[in-house]
């Protein structure tokens, strides 16, 4: 059941080690009533629970013990349970020792030993955010022709689209763009590389013509993952309530 990463890239990707920022991801699963599976070992026995409290000075995740006995005692008495779940459209999962029958606020739970790291796993298919025209994305990229300014028209975790207003600059498929400057509102600016993976013409509702891009963030540093991530979670959650 558990994911393994055999990639550098991807164990730095992915991987979630300061433990602030452990305890981050598990406060908000607990916080939204996340759904909880554990696994026993190979992950045929699983288990649906949730978390009901962190205690960080006894490296404690603490959850609801399931309606079935049997399992209970299997997690208890397995050599490893892995424990996923999702947020926010983001696998999260970590491996634990064997979980341990214990009292916490007059209740009977479950406790798992803190996790030292978890896999926060969002792939670019994952969700992809149309961007606001009122606050708009802009990103500054370096050209042979000068520096060009885009708004951005998606965003992902995986990267960007663009819409470039200058004719006299295009971008080149297959060339990586180092020296960006992606400017986030409320968040600030920040500096990215980019590979072009598509270029096409397309014409505004206005008539005007203009050249659109695919582009692909490269060597994402995990800090702006997760500000990419909150943020787009943010943008989204705005929308819909405009919606409602």
């Amino acid at each position: 059941m558990k994911i393994e990463l055999t990639s550098s890239e991807e164990r730095n990707r992915y991987l979630v080690r300061h433990p602030a920022e452990v305890q981050r991801v598990l406060r908000e699963v607990m916080q939204d009533n996340g759904i909880v599976t554990a696994y026993a070992d190979d992950g045929r026995e699983r288990m649906l629970t949730a978390i009901v409290a962190l205690d960080p000075a006894s490296r404690s995740v603490y959850l609801d013990c399931g309606a079935d006995e049997e399992m209970n005692a299997r997690l208890a008495t397995c050599r490893e349970v892995t424990l996923s779940t999702t947020h926010d459209g983001v696998r999260v999962q970590f491996t634990a020792p064997p979980l341990e029958r214990v009292r916490h606020r007059q209740a009977e739970v479950l406790r798992a030993v803190m996790p030292e790291e978890l896999l926060r796993l969002q792939r670019r298919e994952y969700y992809r955010l149309v961007t606001s025209v009122v606050d708009p994305i802009r990103c500054h990229i370096p050209c042979d022709g000068g520096e060009l300014e885009a708004t951005v028209v998606d965003l992902s975790i995986g990267g960007i689209g663009i819409i470039a207003y200058r004719p006299d600059v295009e971008l080149e498929v297959g060339r990586v763009y180092h020296g960006c400057r992606l400017t986030l509102p409320t968040l600030g600016q920040f500096a990215v590389s980019l590979i072009v993976r598509s270029t096409f013409e397309v014409t505004l509702r206005n008539g005007r013509r203009s050249h659109r891009a695919g582009c692909q963030f490269i060597d994402l540093p995990p800090g702006l993952e997760t500000a990419l991530q909150r943020y787009i979670t943010r943008a989204e959650r705005e929308r819909r309530k405009r919606y409602l």
